[in-house]
């Protein structure tokens, strides 16, 4: 009989434990503000173009390369896609508008925060990979396009020549070519509007 009754318990206590588990999501989403109605639009150009400034700034401070680097305008690393997170917050600061997303990769970036344009603004996305290639693996910040070049800010780590020496460390301002196969498609990045 003693062990019918450890068995009872536990089958009480195994019906609780997913009424326990609902009744705890429901209240987190109603703590955080899950059920807030938001509307997801295109970044207006506004936005676009201060997300430009701060990539500058981080282009101007001497920053480096550091994968999965993220750190505030002020630190040292920062990536490719943590380049584009951090301009982007920063440009929606004390506005009506925020990120759709916390952090996100390029690929992700490109695929669920974006939508494709074919007339980039200042401050929009190009989102690159290898030449012979579909993968998104780079993201960068749009520029202009001038004489035939691509011009944007990113933050990356290369060795342009091969000698094992990277010419190229941290967040500046390059260009390719407007035919460069690594040159995959120009994004504009989606916002919730409150």
């Amino acid at each position: 009989m003693l062990i019918f009754g450890d068995t009872m318990k536990k089958m009480k206590i195994t019906a609780v434990i997913p009424l326990i588990t609902l009744s705890l999501f429901f209240t987190c989403c109603s703590l955080t503000g899950g059920t807030e109605a938001f509307e997801k639009i295109e970044c207006p150009a506004e936005i676009s173009g201060r997300a430009f400034y701060f990539a500058g700034l981080y282009r101007d401070s001497d920053t480096e390369y550091g994968w999965g680097g993220q750190d505030p305008l002020r630190a040292i690393t920062i990536d490719c896609s943590g380049l584009v997170v951090m301009c982007y917050k920063y440009a929606v600061d004390g506005t009506d508008y925020s990120l759709l997303f916390a952090d996100a990769s390029s690929s992700a970036l490109y695929r669920t925060y974006s939508v494709k344009t074919e007339t980039p603004r200042r401050g929009d996305l190009i989102f690159m990979g290898e030449k012979n290639s579909s993968s998104i693996t780079h993201i960068a910040i749009f520029d202009r396009i001038e004489n035939g070049n691509v011009f944007f800010i990113d933050s990356t780590l290369k060795d342009e020549d091969g000698d094992g020496v990277n010419e190229i460390n941290g967040v500046t301002e390059r260009s390719y070519g407007t035919g460069d196969e690594r040159i995959k498609s120009y994004g504009i990045m989606l916002l919730k509007r409150k």
